[in-house]
Parts: C-alpha cells; sequence; structure tokens
C-alpha cells in the first residue's frame, strides 16, 4: 500500500466531520462520492482543515509557491489515504479532479537528537544562559511570563524542572492519540528535554505539550500528515486567543527516500505547494513565530538515519525545516564551534538556510547525559523569542520583524555575514535588546535630578 495525503475541495460535511474530530460523519459521502477502486481512507484520520495561501485562477487555484503578495486564503481538507499501487493513485487523481485538489508524500518524520562523534558533554546551561545573555532579559524581567510556547515533539514529562527548578509549566496540547493527557509522558523524553532548554531563557513560559511524535508506532517518529492535524490545531488556538504563540519544531525529514521525487506535484522537500509547507506559511501569517531545527545531516558527522543522498550542504534542510518564513536554526557548541552534524544549506524551500545558530551539546535537562543535535539548538532560540514576546506583541514586532532582529543581532561565525553552516550567526540577547533599544544603558538610566 501507498500512504498519501489527499487534499479535497471543502464541503460542509467535511467542515463537521473537522470541526467534531470525527471520521465518521465524512465516512458516508466519501465512500458515495470520493472512493475509487483500490482507494481506501484511514479512518483513524478525521479530515483536516488546511489553510494555504494560493492565488485564485479560474476555476482551480494555482499555487504562488510562498509569495503572498496577491494571495488570498484557500480553505482545503486533508486526508490520510492508503492507494493499492501508483495506478490507483493516477486513477484517483483523474476520476476525482472535480474534487481533488492535490494527492502529496507522506513521509515519517522524527526528532532530531544526535551524540556528537562520541563526544562529551560541552558546557552546561549556565554556560549557555550566559553566553546567549539571559541576565540581560532578566534584568529587564523578560522571562516569558504568560507567553506561550508550543513544543510540538515527542510529549512532555509535567513533573520535569524547567531552568528556574520549578516544573515545567504545561498549560495544555494536543496528540494525535486520543485520550492523551498533556504532560503525561514518563520516563521524560525528547520533548521534555526542548522544553527544559527552552526555558534556559523563558523559565516562566506556558507550555503547550503537542505529542506529535507519537503517531506512527516507532520511537520518535511521525507521519507527516499528523503534523498537519497538529497546526491546525495551533491554528485555531491562533484563532481564539491571539496573544504571542512560539511554536518549536525539533523534527523533520531524515531521508528522502519516503518523499515523491523533486519536481513532482506530490513532493514534500522542496515543494511549497505541499499542505504541510502551506500551513506552516500560514501559522506564520496568522502571527505565530515558527522555530524549526536545521538537522543533523551534517557533512561532518550525520546521524544514522540521514538517508544516504541527504547529507551535507544542499543536501540536508528540507521541507518545512527550509520554509522562508520560519527560524531555521543550526547548532554551535558554548565555545562557539560548529557542531558536525548540524544540517547545511542551501534549502529545500528557501537557498539561505540555515538563519541563524544556537547551543547545542551541553549538560542541562538531565533527560540525557548532554542535551544535543540541532534539536536542543532550536528551543534555545525560542526560548530568547518567547522572553522577547512578553513585552513585545505581534502589532509591535510582527514575526519577520522578530526573525529579521534575531538575524542581524546575531554574533557572526563563519567571518562574512550570512553562510550556508551557521546563517547570520549564533542568537545574542544582549544585542537583540540593544538593537530595540532596551540595553543596560537605557534600563539603568536615572531620571534627572529635580533641584
Amino acid at each position: 500500500m501507498h500512504r498519501r495525503i489527499v487534499v479535497l475541495r471543502p464541503h460542509e460535511w467535511l467542515k463537521e466531520a473537522f470541526a467534531q474530530r470525527a471520521f465518521a460523519l465524512a465516512a458516508p459521502r466519501l465512500e458515495k462520492t470520493i472512493a475509487v477502486k483500490g482507494v481506501r481512507f484511514d479512518e483513524r484520520y478525521h479530515p483536516v482543515r488546511v489553510r494555504g495561501r494560493l492565488a485564485v485562477s479560474g476555476d482551480r487555484p494555482a499555487a504562488m509557491g510562498f509569495d503572498y503578495a496577491k494571495a488570498t486564503t484557500l480553505e482545503s481538507f486533508c486526508l490520510r489515504t492508503d492507494f493499492e499501487d501508483e495506478e490507483a493513485i493516477a486513477r484517483f487523481a483523474r476520476d476525482r479532479a472535480t474534487e481533488v485538489l492535490g494527492v502529496y508524500a507522506d513521509p515519517e518524520v522524527q526528532a532530531f537528537p544526535s551524540p556528537y562523534c562520541g563526544a562529551n558533554a560541552i558546557g552546561d546551561a549556565t554556560d549557555v544562559a550566559r553566553q546567549l545573555g539571559v541576565a540581560g532579559l532578566k534584568k529587564l524581567g523578560l522571562t516569558g511570563k504568560n507567553v506561550r510556547v508550543a513544543i510540538v515533539d515527542t510529549g512532555l514529562d509535567g513533573h520535569h524542572a524547567a531552568s528556574d527548578g520549578h516544573r515545567l509549566r504545561i498549560v495544555g496540547g494536543w496528540s494525535p492519540n486520543p485520550g492523551y493527557a498533556p504532560g503525561s509522558t514518563s520516563p521524560p523524553q525528547h520533548g521534555t528535554m526542548c522544553a527544559f532548554d527552552t526555558t534556559i531563557a523563558a523559565p516562566n513560559a506556558r507550555i503547550l505539550d503537542y505529542a506529535l511524535l507519537q503517531s506512527s508506532g516507532t520511537t520518535f517518529t511521525a507521519f507527516l500528515s499528523d503534523a498537519i492535524a497538529a497546526y491546525a490545531s495551533l491554528m485555531e488556538l491562533l484563532d481564539d486567543d491571539p496573544r504571542p504563540l512560539v511554536v518549536n519544531n525539533s523534527w523533520g525529514m531524515y531521508d528522502r527516500s519516503q518523499d515523491e521525487p523533486v519536481g513532482s506535484p506530490g513532493n514534500y522537500s522542496a515543494n511549497p505547494d505541499h499542505p504541510f509547507n502551506q500551513m506552516v506559511g500560514s501559522l506564520v501569517a496568522a502571527g505565530a513565530d515558527v522555530f524549526f531545527a536545521a538537522g543533523n545531516c551534517g557533512a561532518d558527522c550525520p546521524a544514522g538515519p540521514c538517508g544516504a543522498r541527504d547529507v551535507g550542504p544542499g543536501r540536508s534542510i528540507h521541507g518545512a525545516n527550509s520554509h522562508p518564513d520560519v527560524i531555521t536554526v543550526a547548532a554551535v557548541t558554548v565555545t562557539r564551534r560548529r557542531l558536525g552534524y548540524s544540517s547545511q544549506g542551501p534549502g529545500g524551500l528557501y537557498q539561505r538556510k540555515p538563519d541563524v545558530a544556537a547551543y547545542s551539546q551541553f549538560t542541562g535537562s538531565g533527560v540525557y547525559p548532554n542535551d544535543n543535535g540541532t534539536s536542543a539548538a532550536s528551543p534555545v532560540a525560542a526560548g530568547v523569542a518567547a522572553a522577547l514576546r512578553q513585552k513585545l506583541g505581534r502589532r509591535k514586532l510582527t514575526p519577520a520583524q522578530l526573525k529579521g532582529l534575531l538575524q542581524r543581532t546575531a554574533t557572526d561565525l563563519g567571518g562574512t555575514g550570512w553562510d550556508y553552516d551557521f546563517g547570520y550567526g549564533v542568537v545574542n540577547a544582549k544585542r537583540v535588546l540593544k538593537g530595540l533599544g532596551l540595553g543596560p544603558a537605557k534600563a539603568n538610566r536615572r531620571p534627572p535630578t529635580r533641584r
């Protein structure tokens, strides 16, 4: 069988099935009007609303990639579908052309932890905080208080400590598995490590446990279709409450052998029309600050799961991890040396990736001997964003402006400005505050004495 994501035109019965999270509400209409021989819809996956940024062209919308200048929002619905063979896929797309907007790859995605070629930890969370300039954030009272940070990962252990010694402040979440209670993943795993690393800069952030990487039955692995469902939930969250939302994603596609070839309409890794890539762009457009780990398939020390042709410059940052609207994070040590597993651009969707670097390979959460991979670097950077969002809502600073601020205030490590290893350099909260006019000189300035 061939698993695929099918995107359908909107209908009221699909909207109702999504609202109720019930495949059964859509099943009769799917069987009567959509199904063809050799096609089986996955009943464990209810229809999911997809919001994409597309341009209207005649009866069927024509994608404009990521050029949103003349784009309108298109609502559609996706389903996870098993096809008997490639012929069934072609027959389905042909015979249901009036209803089907696309058939896309549904590859597995995995978490991004990685041992650094057997090396021990380099520094600890205190060193990370010092190098980031967290003291300057705390001096201004910027601790991420009341800012929501979604950890899209393996699930969280609600009993685990944040960097300030208190328990992680878990306030909700989502899972592809019905009945999952946010914060109930025990013992602590990869997601808990990421949550801790976010709190190095934002210890008072309100954590959302989006337990994506539980859906396929394989350790730390999910289907991309479930990531679409997770992002649909995040979109609803912003619709209901537009306050700041930071989203960390320390996962991605290691091996493109499960993907459709680049150039195919169903491709994910380099295709802006793929529904997950569209959802990611829509979530950023709605106001979320979205961070993705660059990946662990760097040329010097690639992780084991990396595909044979998915290692090194131009081959190792794929799909949403390379989306132009997200903040893609590479990994360095606290001594500011590149970690050999850190994936290198150009990216599949956007050439100038990664965007910035952040710290990894340090003793921190206690979940593992060290917090490692670009998995740790991404939430370290996301925590800085969460701390800033306590004071700066999206009306004061849009996601694009925040991204630009992190880029231009980063400490350049390559010596030539932006490059494929470090992006613009390592995130530097002290320089961010200075760029905002909130640095120590202004913060400590005393009012003139009256005589």
